[in-house]
């Protein structure tokens, strides 16, 4: 076994053009084997003079020393040694370190003018499974080592699969790949054929002795994420509305909202935006800062990353009704929870009015308005603030309407003169053409909704 790792380990090291187990590699393998490093710790919990040593997995960031690995990797150490594929060995402070997004961030004293070798990162959004992508990493403590495979599956929320992530696992959608990782490839990176970082290896399945193929890493975008708030905080600042919600069958979904996929709001928080905005248990999430609720949603991933200190738009659905709020998003911290007085949460409930004939909510534009759903002083129109059950299915909360049957809308006046004449004028029609934009997405399309001759106005 020994010597095959040997063979195994020089094939490796040496390639240069090439390819790895048939993936071609851009630039080749060896410049990336320069950014990765090993990281042995002490830890301090173990009983002897120096305490129990283990091996893990990191990788270079920034030439100036800071280097990136997970937070299990380096918990409960006393010291922590980086060493480099040079084979020098420095000695590593932590910078920032953040439990629940298992990252952490080293860093690493040089010589004056000495420079390393750092990764390139990609967009891990634009990842498909199937790609093919290598692993450098420090199995078992015997070096650098790299393996092959591809992205099996793109968006794995992993809370109630792996026991070991705990209440964790919930706040990252990771790439799951087929490259073999094994006991210290912790914290080291998963490369794209490209030769850019596209995730960072922390989670991967055993039979107890060695890897079974399924292997799980943080995406990219989210780790800059956290290694940019770690860098400047020292500690992850996520964000927080509030309230909690829960995932509702796929049959009460479908019946609800028409859709196989909902969230509802299982508990609101005392003094928290939730509170003061408005949103009540038993709400159904639509959409969260434009982001509508779908498959692919991991709902405590979003929460969780929305931007702190913004007003930002959420959707809900109350009593078969949908309606736009505003909420101010706060920052959440394990030691300390902002709880928030009146008047220091800008969200609220959007107000709006009805009009004779429509059962909708309507709200004219104004600056907090434009600045919530990145509407530019431009536009014209109004806001659909509140759709009634009659009309759930034909146009969106948060829609700008912007004409009525080709006339444009550039206020509520406008449009309550619009649907009147519309009312006087047509006896025998009942239906009227909307144009409408969503302003968070930029999509315009015009929609048939049906006027109520005997509908009258009010909130």
């Amino acid at each position: 076994m020994r010597s095959l790792f040997v063979i195994i380990f020089s094939f490796c090291f040496f390639v240069s053009d090439a390819s790895v187990f048939g993936i071609k590699i851009k630039g080749g393998v060896k410049p990336l084997m320069d950014t990765v490093v090993d990281v042995v710790v002490a830890d301090k919990n173990e009983e002897g003079p120096e305490g129990k040593s283990s091996n893990g997995t990191g990788f270079i960031i920034y030439e100036d020393g800071y280097i990136v690995t997970n937070w299990h990797v380096i918990d409960s150490c006393e010291k922590i040694k980086v060493v480099t594929s040079d084979g020098n060995e420095y000695s590593a402070r932590v910078i920032g370190k953040d439990e629940h997004y298992d990252v952490a961030l080293l860093k690493i004293d040089l010589d004056q003018n000495v420079k390393l070798s750092a990764v390139k990162f990609a967009d891990s959004d634009k990842i498909e499974v199937s790609d093919p992508v290598i692993t450098i990493g420090n199995p078992f403590g015997l070096g650098k080592t790299v393996t092959a495979g591809i992205i099996s599956y793109k968006g794995r929320n992993l809370s109630d699969q792996i026991s070991e992530l705990g209440e964790n696992g919930h706040l990252v959608s990771y790439i799951q790949t087929d490259a073999a990782v094994n006991y210290g490839n912790s914290g080291g990176p998963l490369f794209s054929e490209n030769g850019e970082v596209i995730g960072m290896i922390t989670v991967f399945v055993s039979d107890g002795l060695r890897s079974t193929g399924i292997n799980f890493a943080i995406p990219s975008n989210i780790l800059l994420k956290v290694i940019s708030q770690l860098k400047t905080f020292g500690k992850m600042q996520r964000s927080w509305l509030g309230f909690s919600a829960s995932r509702m069958s796929k049959e009460a979904a479908k019946l609800l909202i028409g859709n196989n996929v909902g969230y509802y709001v299982t508990n609101v928080s005392e003094k928290s935006p939730a509170m003061f905005t408005g949103i009540k248990v038993g709400d159904i999430i639509l959409s969260v800062n434009g982001e509508v609720i779908s498959e692919n949603t991991n709902m405590e991933y979003l929460l969780n990353n929305l931007p702190i200190g913004e007003v930002i738009p959420i959707q809900i659905m109350r009593d078969g009704n949908r309606r736009m709020l505003s909420i101010t998003v706060k920052s959440y911290n394990d030691e300390d929870i902002s709880f928030v007085d009146d008047d220091d949460n800008n969200g609220k409930d959007i107000p709006y009015e009805k009009i004779n004939g429509l059962d909708l909510g309507l709200t004219n534009l104004t600056r907090e308005l434009r600045e919530i759903f990145k509407i530019s002083s431009h536009e014209n129109g109004v806001l659909v603030s509140f759709v009634g059950s009659s009309l759930s299915n034909d146009i969106g909360v948060g829609n700008l309407i912007k004409k009525v049957n080709q006339s444009e809308i550039k206020n509520l006046n406008d449009m309550k003169s619009s649907v009147a004449n519309f009312l006087q004028g047509n006896k025998s029609g009942d239906k009227i053409v909307l144009y409408v934009q969503d302003p968070l997405i930029k999509k315009s399309s015009y929609v048939v909704v049906k006027c109520d001759r005997g509908r009258r106005k009010g909130k």
